[in-house]
């Protein structure tokens, strides 16, 4: 960068696990300005003691971080996934692209010069296979703008390699669903307090997949009411319209009763 000239700034996508905090750490390394956004769902499993994971990576590197809540436009894709669910109700590819979509239109409005993730290639079965992530990033608008550091040197050249905005040669050629070069390198980055790679979205979970799957079969218009009483006690299905929840202790109950009243449910 020459004198005079302000650092080129890039937009991540930063849920606060390992691999997102080590993009993070790369791209700041060669000069970047960054602005981080977390995008949270109803479904997300994401808090470190009521504090945001995101936000306590944003706190160790001194980057803004913009929580951005994801509710009815995220429940239109649970409806009808335009490329379907994964395993359980889980519409990563879709999911995927509304997040992809959202740090496009941040990175156009702050005039930043790409977007970047800590997406592994082959690290997961349906959003990160070598086609899928070639999807997202076309479907989401960021053709040549979306960079994947950690498996960067595995996937065409982007935008901003090309224009030198980016050193190529820093980036990394991680791939599969091994953790190891992961934990090393965080390891050469004193980064020890990331959370454990356990799943972070509800949705993937088969007992509140099943849940979830029976509460878009019978109500197709359900809302946030409806999503958060799922989280709670055991459900019964009686009959198509109605269905029994019972809670696993005195607080339960409570928390069932109070949901339903305010969703004015039958329960």
């Amino acid at each position: 960068m020459k004198n005079g000239e302000s650092k080129p700034k890039a937009i991540a996508l930063l849920s606060g696990g390992l691999d997102s905090t080590l993009a993070v750490k790369l791209i700041l390394e060669q000069g970047i300005e960054v602005e981080a956004l977390n995008f949270v769902t109803p479904f997300c499993n994401c808090n470190r003691s009521g504090r945001c994971e995101a936000q306590h990576v944003g706190d160790r590197f001194d980057i803004p971080v913009k929580v951005i809540g994801l509710v009815e436009e995220f429940f239109q894709v649970i409806r009808k996934p335009r490329y379907g669910y994964d395993s359980g109700m889980n519409p990563c590819l879709d999911c995927r692209i509304l997040m992809f979509s959202g740090a496009r239109e941040r990175m156009e409005e702050v005039g930043a010069a790409f977007v970047f993730t800590g997406e592994v290639l082959g690290e997961r079965p349906m959003s990160q296979r070598r086609e899928a992530m070639c999807l997202i990033e076309r479907e989401s608008g960021l053709d040549g703008r979306l960079l994947r550091p950690l498996s960067a040197r595995l996937l065409p050249p982007t935008i901003p390699e090309k224009e030198g905005l980016v050193d190529r040669d820093k980036l990394l050629t991680i791939e599969g669903r091994s953790r190891k070069p992961q934990i090393a390198l965080a390891e050469q980055y004193h980064i020890n307090d990331y959370p454990c790679p356990a799943g972070g979205c509800r949705l993937t979970d088969p007992g509140f997949a099943r849940r979830m799957r029976d509460l878009v079969h019978y109500k197709e218009d359900f809302d946030l009411n409806d999503v958060n009483l799922l989280k709670v006690g055991r459900h019964f299905r009686l009959s198509p319209g109605v269905k029994a929840v019972v809670g696993r202790n005195e607080e339960e109950n409570h928390r069932i009763l109070a949901l339903a009243k305010e969703g004015k449910n039958s329960v």
